[in-house]
């Protein structure tokens, strides 16, 4: 073989060494975007990836305070209210709650049928959940039609329900109306 046939077949295999070289790097590049593609997502912030590490809860020291020896728990709570603290309590619960549904156009409605029911402007839900709700029913026994006549009104049922849902107007209800203090069960009108 002649020196120039030596020549061009060495570079003929440096050409074949860098064509397949150069194929098995983008074999390579290839895989490692699959890989990369299928790598959990990194957090990044302005494409600078950030690497979150939780915080470490430091541990707490209990060290037993040398000032006395015994030792005694003191619990702070609430006098219990007597019977006329309870039953202001509960009527400025009754109106507290009852404010939040003023605006309620079918509450309006049962006030002015109340109104006009009665002639009387200070009937309301909060005086049909006081301690009085016997003696007004006595004294306007028109008050029940009213009621039976807006209970079959869907918006004045589900205000209704949503006012003696809350267990905190329900329990004032019971105080107010002398029975027992415990939670009262309320049940949807049947329609």
């Amino acid at each position: 073989m002649s020196k120039t046939s030596r020549f061009f077949l060495w570079v003929i295999v440096v050409g074949l060494a860098f064509i397949a070289g150069l194929r098995f790097y983008r074999a390579y590049e290839q895989r490692a975007e699959e890989e990369a593609a299928t790598a959990a997502p990194t957090m990044t912030f302005n494409n600078v990836p950030v690497q979150r590490v939780s915080p470490q809860a430091e541990p707490q020291v209990y060290e037993r305070w040398s000032g006395e020896p015994a030792v005694q728990e003191v619990y702070l709570q609430d006098a219990p209210l007597d019977a006329v603290q309870e039953k202001e309590q509960a009527r400025q619960t009754v109106a507290s709650v009852l404010s939040d549904y003023k605006d309620n156009p079918s509450l309006q409605a049962f006030y002015a049928d109340l109104r006009a029911a009665t002639g009387r402007d200070d009937i309301d839900l909060a005086a049909l959940s006081g301690e009085g709700l016997g003696r007004l029913l006595e004294q306007y026994p028109q008050l029940q039609q009213v009621i039976a006549e807006h209970a079959k009104d869907p918006q004045f049922a589900q205000a209704l329900q949503e006012i003696f849902s809350n267990p905190q107007f329900a329990r004032s209800v019971a105080i107010l109306q002398g029975g027992p203090a415990a939670p009262v069960q309320i049940q949807a009108p049947a329609r």
